[in-house]
């Protein structure tokens, strides 16, 4: 057996190759950083929505679209539930 040349591989540090660690195959994270630090996940109740309001793009026109017509849409649901509750 010949000893290795460095402490990290056959010729050191600048080898050419990096180690993968698991954490490189899993997806990143479709939650803000505010979500993620409230501890909303993935499997959390109403993180369907939370990810695709996240997903949206002020800058883009269609995007800004889509999110009046969710807000729109919840806020069709609240008003609704209120209605249906006082009458």
């Amino acid at each position: 057996m010949q000893p290795l040349d460095g402490p990290d591989g056959l010729d050191g540090p600048g080898d050419g190759y990096e180690l993968i660690t698991p954490e490189d195959f899993l997806p990143g994270s479709p939650f803000p950083p505010d979500a993620r630090r409230m501890g909303i996940d993935r499997w959390s109740d109403d993180a369907a929505m939370i990810a695709v309001a996240a997903s949206l793009d002020p800058a883009k026109p269609w995007h800004r679209v889509i999110a009046w017509v969710l807000l729109l849409g919840i806020g069709a649901w609240l008003l609704a539930t209120l209605w249906f509750e006082l009458t």
